[in-house]
């Protein structure tokens, strides 16, 4: 995810310490603007969930839940590491651990992964209890007790990622995570180090990049650790933030599941901006069927994401996990042909159900 990197101390802090204050994020003076929440009028919103009269928040919480990881089919096991494998039947952790989705209506879908969580304990918390399950959450594999934190978030219904770490051109004021992929390493090296990342939990459906602008414009750099998350069966969303990236070329010539995001809807934390960038994401699911978004997991943007998803229904627009437009193109093109541009909505199918035999 393309977020301001937080201090190396924040990435070892324990998942039960005291958060800092002073995230640094301004609010500004603007509020999020929604419509009236479309709750039927025998039930009330409770943390993001709709609890109807004689049902209890916790009732409703286990009808969201996702099934506990590891699923021992599509998980290679090796004393105590795990890692994703495609099962022998076929069925694949994208497949498994994606969030179950289904569209008979052909509504216009709208996707937000919210990246960032396992650093800051409050946020992550919150982003979990507090948003809708269909909201996808991508952890950073620095966390402290990572596997805890996707339990969590499968619990409450939401499907996972975990975001790896690719050079960029500037790395900031802090030094690049050990398991960094880079550009001019050796394929062997970034495959070591991406099964490294692979390793630290399990239950996700795919991963996501965190920074990577400069790896991702080789596509010699980037081919080999495709390679390994296709033959794993773990799907690939760009967060949208990476320029001249070549990584949808290559997953797509490869057949790897595959997402990018239309727009990084916080890039500017300010309630104002954000629902500005939210109703962008509205207009791309209306023209063409389906958007996706991403996000940090600041609170402000989690506040306004809570308003925001309440306006959907109304709008005739359904919220759906990014799983839903996670999609491999399965021809690969003849040498010389060029790849086909594949855009978020034409790769959902808005009738399928998610296939959970991958």
């Amino acid at each position: 995810m393309a977020y301001p990197e937080p201090p190396m101390k924040r990435l070892l802090e324990p998942a039960d310490a005291q958060p800092d204050a002073d995230l640094g994020v301004e609010y500004g003076k603007a509020t999020p603007v929604a419509s009236e929440p479309d709750i039927p009028e025998n039930a009330i919103r409770i943390n993001g969930r709709i609890v109807k009269t004689g049902q209890s928040l916790s009732q409703v919480a286990d009808t969201l839940a996702l099934a506990r990881a590891p699923v021992a089919d599509v998980t290679e096991q090796n004393g105590v590491r795990m890692l994703p494998k495609i099962g022998e039947n076929g069925r694949t952790p994208a497949g498994v651990y994606a969030r179950p989705f289904a569209n008979s209506e052909k509504r216009p879908t709208v996707s937000v992964v919210v990246g960032g969580l396992g650093i800051n304990w409050r946020n992550t918390q919150s982003a979990i209890d507090e948003l809708p399950a269909e909201i996808t959450l991508s952890f950073a594999p620095t966390a402290d007790d990572l596997q805890t934190w996707i339990t969590k978030a499968r619990s409450a219904g939401h499907e996972v990622l975990i975001e790896l770490p690719m050079e960029p051109y500037d790395f900031g004021r802090e030094p690049p995570h050990p398991q960094t992929l880079y550009e001019l390493s050796q394929a062997s090296i970034n495959v070591q180090r991406l099964e490294n990342l692979l390793s630290q939990a399990t239950g996700y459906y795919g991963v996501t990049n965190y920074q990577g602008g400069k790896l991702a414009t080789n596509p010699a750099a980037i081919a080999p650790i495709l390679s390994v998350l296709k033959d794993r069966g773990v799907a690939f969303v760009e967060d949208g933030s990476l320029a001249r990236s070549v990584l949808e070329d290559v997953a797509n010539r490869q057949g790897l599941r595959y997402a990018r995001a239309d727009r990084l809807i916080d890039s500017k934390q300010a309630a104002e901006d954000i629902n500005k960038q939210l109703l962008a994401l509205e207009t791309s699911a209306l023209n063409d069927g389906a958007s996706l978004g991403s996000a940090f997991a600041y609170p402000v943007t989690i506040d306004v994401l809570k308003e925001w998803t309440t306006t959907l229904e109304g709008k005739g627009i359904m919220l759906a996990p990014t799983s839903s437009v996670t999609r491999a193109v399965t021809r690969k093109p003849h040498d010389g042909e060029q790849t086909p541009a594949i855009s978020v909505g034409s790769v959902q199918s808005s009738e399928d159900v998610l296939n959970n035999a991958g």
